[in-house]
């Protein structure tokens, strides 16, 4: 329905401008004289122009956009080059471009509108540059550039659509937040650090001489047969964070800003070299065993940039059905609201895991509450660079 509007449309100017064309020479004939072959001639361009601006083939090609940045996080501007070439021979007057519609959910309104009016002529090559505001987490698709050309007095009005698709991703924010030290277990006493020190039995790095308290199947018994003096392996020492990290998809308060502090979260165990094992189930179930390398850290992210909030059980739940490849570990969960399941299951604690620190984000920043030996700390979403900077320094 929509094309047969458009064909009539197109077809009625047309038929208006043939027929305005065909009225004026009819008129110079039979009134002849200077004045109507005069207002013939002069009229005679125009309606010529209009007549091959409605027939003529117009295309636009060698369509390209730039964005600005790289990398877009959440909440940035960002800067669009459009680029195309005019392939037809015909000169245009007037030509308006503009981005067909996305989906404008994903941004606040341009920097003024996506459309640009350029004056043409015989001008080939265009440049066009406009800016996306306040961008949101999640997958962008341009679709393509609608053209509008019109004559000198919009007799004609021609419209091409071109199809370009092209993909960018908006990024969760993330900054420096600091990793809560996580206090651990071990075969020989106990250890309170930000990273536990594990000894890498299978690659023996030397030996030192021995020293009590040494494990027995670490004796360098080669050493005591040719000498009889007790010697110890030294193994190389290997950091690593043992958590498991859980991103609550069932509630949706504040979830964008659970995304962005679980990027960052995660962002900086990376960076100083830890491990870290991360998992998110919803409609659909990602699962990182260890996350150590910045390809490992990039996959999470190419998944964080379209979690949503599709949860159909609480985070508590995750914590029974996943137990096997979390136990002995510590884990964080970050929620956007503390619920009363999840609450309770703080208060009566499990034998799923060593510990469990809650981060939960909220418009009102409270004090740490330690229950049941687990942790809840509570982050302020106005104040997210504020609670990283004294985590950093308590």
């Amino acid at each position: 329905m929509k094309g047969i509007k458009q064909f009539f449309r197109h077809g009625g100017r047309l038929i208006t401008v043939i027929s305005l064309l065909i009225i004026t020479y009819c008129y110079a004939m039979f009134q002849g004289g200077f004045v109507s072959w005069f207002v013939f001639f002069t009229i005679l361009p125009f309606l010529l122009y209009s007549i091959l601006l409605a027939v003529v083939p117009i295309r636009f090609k060698e369509i390209s956009r730039i964005l600005s940045k790289e990398r877009i996080e959440r909440g940035s501007n960002v800067q669009v080059t459009v680029t195309f070439r005019n392939t037809s021979w015909l000169p245009i007057v007037f030509m308006m471009v503009e981005e067909l519609p996305m989906d404008d959910g994903h941004y606040e309104n341009p920097n003024g509108n996506v459309t640009k009016l350029f004056l043409v002529g015989w001008k080939r090559e265009f440049v066009w540059t406009y800016e996306l505001k306040a961008l949101k987490r999640g997958e962008h698709h341009f679709k393509g550039l609608q053209f509008t050309c019109t004559d000198f007095f919009g007799w004609t009005i021609r419209q091409i659509k071109v199809n370009h698709p092209q993909l960018f991703l908006v990024y969760p924010k993330i900054s420096d937040a600091a990793v809560l030290p996580i206090g651990m277990q071990y075969d020989q006493g106990a250890s309170q650090s930000r990273y536990s020190l594990i000894k890498d039995t299978t690659m023996a790095t030397g030996v030192r001489d021995y020293v009590p308290g040494d494990r027995f199947s670490w004796i360098h018994w080669k050493s005591f047969a040719k000498n009889g003096e007790l010697r110890t392996k030294e193994f190389e020492d290997r950091k690593t964070q043992n958590t498991f990290l859980l991103i609550d998809r069932a509630v949706q308060r504040n979830f964008e800003q659970v995304v962005d502090y679980t990027a960052s979260y995660i962002a900086k165990i990376v960076k100083e070299r830890g491990d870290i094992s991360f998992l998110s189930a919803g409609i659909d179930r990602y699962f990182a065993p260890i996350i150590k390398t910045d390809n490992q850290f990039e996959k999470v992210l190419q998944h964080l940039v379209t979690v949503q909030p599709d949860a159909q059980f609480g985070i508590e739940r995750l914590l029974f059905e996943e137990q096997k490849i979390m136990s002995r570990s510590v884990v964080v969960i970050i929620t956007g609201e503390l619920m009363p399941e999840l609450q309770q299951l703080l208060n009566a604690g499990t034998k799923n895991a060593r510990k469990i620190i809650c981060f939960v984000v909220s418009e009102q920043k409270k004090p740490m509450q330690l229950v049941s030996q687990n942790e809840v700390h509570y982050v302020s979403v106005d104040g997210l660079q504020q609670m990283y900077a004294e985590v950093k320094h308590a």
